[in-house]
């Protein structure tokens, strides 16, 4: 399922990452060099892992839902990545509109990472509200290859999941 979104190669190798839990999260650095600061940078809460940052964090969970209430599923939160994409593929498959669909999970783990990312080495912090925002203007992108014009095109294409 990785490879066959259309979204950018980048990104597509960043979930490839993320599969494999390799992305370099507090973690995985405390591996190679220990005594890392280890609190997630958005919760602030929990140890920084693949799981919890991309899963698990309270303020991913936001993103996740407002994508889960448009298509109107019952989803039970993954232990692990790997469980996010067979469950996406599956329901992917079923639905329309099943490309715009399968780039949901990789939109939302690269808006989390590069949120994660400018509070790590820039020290800037989006609201959660920014957050969505960031988000669904990727997914936007993504899905129709331009720049947002129009407000009311972003909801149709979110409507249409």
């Amino acid at each position: 399922m990785i490879w066959r979104t259309e979204i950018p190669y980048k990104v597509n190798y960043f979930t490839w990452l993320l599969a494999k839990q390799a992305v370099l999260t507090h973690e995985n650095l405390n591996k190679r060099k220990p005594n890392l600061r280890s609190i997630c940078y958005l919760c602030e809460e929990q140890v920084e892992t693949v799981n919890h940052l991309f899963l698990h964090c309270k303020w991913i969970d936001q993103l996740w839902q407002m994508f889960i209430q448009k298509r109107k599923i019952k989803w039970t939160k993954p232990r692990s990545i790997i469980e996010v994409l067979q469950f996406w593929n599956r329901d992917g498959n079923a639905g329309k509109n099943e490309k715009r669909w399968r780039i949901v999970p990789a939109c939302i783990w690269w808006t989390i990472w590069k949120e994660r990312n400018q509070r790590c080495f820039e020290g800037k912090q989006n609201n959660i509200q920014k957050i969505k925002t960031n988000c669904l203007g990727i997914y936007y992108f993504w899905c129709k290859q331009v720049v947002i014009g129009d407000a009311e095109n972003v909801f149709n294409i979110i409507d249409g999941l």
